[in-house]
């Protein structure tokens, strides 16, 4: 709205409401009692700003003036009352301003929240016998050792006892289930239930089909947040920062010394069972590790040997000591209780799909947060809702509270439609064609790569994968 059109408005406001009407004759009297106000080119003004009278058409024209368009930026709280302040009085401007933010769809959907993550964690039933209750995580992004980028971590929701097996990037459902055949199904038989997020490898076919024979319920968190169990998004969370810890100190060595990280923490005392995890398995204290001396007649070899053995332990007992010590910040009292009602509108929070290029990074940050909004059309326990998607969403319809935040105002039309997605929180995007190859260097070591053309992108899109 151009600046005479918005003035012209506002006097036509002030000479409509009497009691403004009222203060501006007096002070072109000079007989005015109220203090500040003061009258300048025929306009009222408060502290040498200009008054707005309570009229809610005229106030909300200027809050999208100075919000919502191209010269507002969609700014937060602040930094639109400091401008629309500086300018205009009314006494209810906080308020208003607040008010008229916190109903815009743009904002609700691009913005990130700042509030403390939704839902108290909701733990699972306790297991009546070890080993037969188990969760399953990936450790992933860690430093190539010896090929192996990810750690695949098993913990018997009992008695804590974990086994840590190491994996390459490229890692398959067959392969994540060999791996388990050989390393836990061969000391503890098939779980009755396996608890995991929905990676890839846990929703695949092959996946599902191999645990429905073999008698397993699989239970998989709600979309787009894996802390469905807090018991185990605690040890899950204590185990990941453990290994992060012992991995970054022997980047290259780590899958080396994985066996002893094992070992460390199964015969560590842990605060939620009282014990070790090795006595609630087998019913008696781990053997003791008698501490190394040198001794000159020994081969060197098992000098080596052994000397590196109590150094990995001596670091691993501090690491785990200081994992559990910043785990136990991780508690309800930095999560917030939400609860959503059937019918509600709720935005989604989205992971966008990622590719390896700067193109689609860039796009990435400047892409919408929310989608939708979206009605609730079931409740699922405390923590979880199941919401009406449109048939072209190809993902898990229950989300965790964290991933929903209410919409608010009356939105009938969807601003931002949910884009096409799968299980893993990303778009679903198939490759086209292959225009191109390279060879590149990552983590020290030659990467083979193509230039990978995707169905309904443009070729500015293409993207580099591995």
């Amino acid at each position: 709205m151009h600046t005479p059109q918005l003035i012209s408005m506002i006097h036509e406001a002030v000479n409509a409401d009497p009691s403004l009407a009222e203060i501006r004759n007096q002070c072109l009297l000079g007989t005015n009692s109220a203090p500040h106000y003061q009258v300048k080119h025929d306009m009222l003004f408060w502290k040498n700003r200009l008054v707005i009278p309570q009229q809610p058409d005229l106030i909300h024209i200027i809050l999208t003036e100075f919000h919502s368009s191209a010269f507002g930026g969609h700014a937060g709280v602040t930094r639109t009352k400091a401008r629309i302040a500086s300018q205009f009085f009314w006494p209810t401007m906080a308020k208003d301003i607040k008010e008229f933010i916190s109903k815009r769809l743009v904002c609700q959907q691009a913005k990130h929240s700042t509030t403390l993550p939704a839902g108290l964690l909701q733990p699972l039933p306790i297991p009546q016998q070890i080993w037969e209750d188990l969760s399953m995580d990936f450790i992933t992004g860690l430093p190539s050792s010896n090929g192996y980028t990810v750690i695949l971590v098993v913990v018997d929701r009992l008695s804590k006892y974990s086994h840590f097996m190491p994996l390459k990037s490229d890692y398959t459902s067959f392969k994540v289930a060999e791996v388990f055949l050989q390393t836990v199904v061969k000391l503890h038989g098939f779980p009755k239930t396996i608890v995991s997020d929905r990676d890839r490898v846990f929703t695949s076919q092959f996946w599902q089909h191999l645990f429905k024979l073999s008698g397993t319920t699989l239970a998989m968190s709600t979309a787009y947040h894996p802390q469905m169990d807090g018991q185990s998004e605690a040890v899950n969370k204590c185990l990941e920062l453990y290994m992060r810890c012992f991995t970054s100190e022997s980047p290259r060595l780590w899958s080396k010394l994985l066996s002893w990280a094992e070992f460390w923490y199964n015969t560590s005392f842990h605060t939620s069972i009282g014990m070790t995890p090795f006595k609630v398995v087998y019913g008696r204290d781990p053997p003791m590790l008698i501490r190394y001396e040198i001794n000159n007649a020994d081969p060197p070899l098992l000098q080596q040997l052994l000397t590196e053995r109590d150094d990995t332990i001596t670091a691993l007992k501090a690491n785990l000591a200081r994992a559990q010590q910043i785990m136990k910040k991780f508690t309800d009292p930095k999560r917030r209780f939400v609860e959503f009602q059937i019918g509600d509108m709720v935005l989604v929070k989205l992971q966008p799909y990622r590719q390896h290029s700067v193109v689609l990074r860039r796009n990435h940050k400047l892409s919408m947060r929310y989608f939708g909004p979206f009605p609730v059309m079931e409740r699922i326990g405390q923590v979880a809702n199941r919401l009406m998607l449109p048939p072209t969403a190809k993902i898990h319809p229950v989300f965790h509270v964290s991933a929903l935040k209410i919409c608010k105002g009356d939105h009938s039309v969807q601003l931002l439609p949910l884009p096409l997605t799968t299980n893993e929180q990303g778009l679903v995007v198939l490759p086209l064609a292959i225009v191109n190859h390279r060879t590149v260097i990552q983590n020290g070591q030659a990467v083979r790569q193509v230039l990978v053309q995707w169905e309904g992108l443009s070729p500015t899109e293409a993207t580099w994968e591995n």
